[in-house]
């Protein structure tokens, strides 16, 4: 079975290392992550990945979905809100939005799923945007409307850390920005884990009691138990540092890929031009997509679709705005297994079984 998410491996590489840091943790007693302490282990992953995206500060948080939502709550979003988002993302972007009581106002995106071309209506008070697969929005031009209508810019970058724009480092390219270390994200906890990243002490603190019931601060009347465990954040910061080389080896695969899906006249969705990916996913677009990802199944190839719906059509979420492009975008798109540790041999079988689906 070629599967579609290399943590297995991963853990095979590395576990008696991995194995070690947690007993690290379990050796101290001290396994809960909710307050503030130098030099714990959550400390030192706050600092590390502050240091990698060249944040001030980094506020661990229990799961990528509340860090955006923390993130949006530290920039004042809430009932009475209008907040912009793209049609097309996991749920929980949406979810996030949703959460804080404000109304959201969905994006139709461009060919490579991210935000499109905002529309010309009501202004709204903030603008939250998505790395998709990896894959940086326009940046400077988000930034730009931004700046001229003075709301703040949020960056989604669950999927895309070790990105780079310019040579801005994804979670850097926003006023705020959230990321996610779920298990099938870029730095995968094993478990669950999120992070908020801003140049602000004062949204780190409301960030710091919103993460453990309003302790530390004044300014919250409640807050929620969110934390990251001591034990994910030693494992975390391994992998981290770890993490270049994790990423080296993604994009050899992903070279081998584009090579072979070149030769079969296979799309795939490229990066934008100006930014570095950290090839987080590896998504085609075709025809017959729904038999193609059965077919491949038949040969014990796992791939996955994000996402089959856009999310203002999705029940939780419904909007009777048109998202053309995101329509399309859901209808051809499939994602085939990338990760650091597969093998050539693998890459060679799945773009053998896309080619002899397609009597190619």
């Amino acid at each position: 079975m070629i599967k579609f998410n290399g943590l297995d491996r991963i853990y095979d590489e590395y576990s008696w290392r991995i194995t070690r840091r947690a007993k690290q943790v379990w050796k101290t007693g001290n396994v809960v992550g909710n307050r503030h302490v130098e030099g714990s282990f959550v400390d030192q992953f706050e600092t590390s990945v502050a240091k990698y995206t060249k944040r001030k500060y980094a506020v661990a948080v229990g799961s990528g979905t509340d860090a955006l939502y923390f993130a949006l709550r530290a920039k004042g979003i809430g009932p009475g809100c209008t907040v912009l988002c793209p049609a097309i993302s996991y749920s929980a972007t949406a979810e996030s939005i949703k959460r804080t009581g404000a109304m959201i106002q969905f994006v139709d995106v461009n060919e490579k799923g991210l935000i499109g071309d905002i529309p010309m209506m009501g202004l709204p008070n903030a603008v939250v945007y998505v790395n998709l697969f990896g894959n940086l929005a326009d940046y400077d031009r988000l930034k730009n409307y931004c700046d001229k209508h003075r709301i703040p810019l949020i960056e989604d970058a669950a999927q895309s850390l070790g990105s780079f724009f310019k040579k801005i480092p994804s979670g850097k390219l926003g006023d705020i920005s959230s990321l996610s270390f779920a298990p099938s994200k870029p730095l995968p906890a094993f478990g669950n884990g999120g992070m908020v990243l801003t140049d602000s002490e004062n949204e780190r603190d409301l960030i710091r009691g919103l993460r453990y019931h309003a302790q530390g601060t004044a300014k919250l009347s409640h807050g929620y138990n969110s934390c990251l465990s001591q034990e994910h954040a030693n494992i975390l910061n391994f992998l981290m540092s770890k993490y270049k080389t994790l990423l080296s080896k993604t994009a050899k695969i992903r070279k081998l890929y584009d090579t072979k899906l070149f030769d079969l006249n296979i799309s795939s969705i490229k990066t934008q031009e100006g930014t570095i990916s950290n090839n987080h996913k590896l998504v085609i677009k075709v025809q017959d997509r729904d038999n193609l990802k059965a077919f491949l199944e038949s040969k014990n190839i796992q791939t996955q679709i994000h996402y089959s719906l856009p999310l203002p059509k999705m029940k939780m979420f419904y909007s009777d705005q048109e998202m053309p492009n995101a329509l399309k975008f859901c209808q051809d798109v499939l994602s085939l297994p990338i990760h650091p540790f597969l093998e050539q041999h693998e890459v060679d079988k799945v773009c053998k079984c896309i080619g002899d689906f397609y009597g190619i």
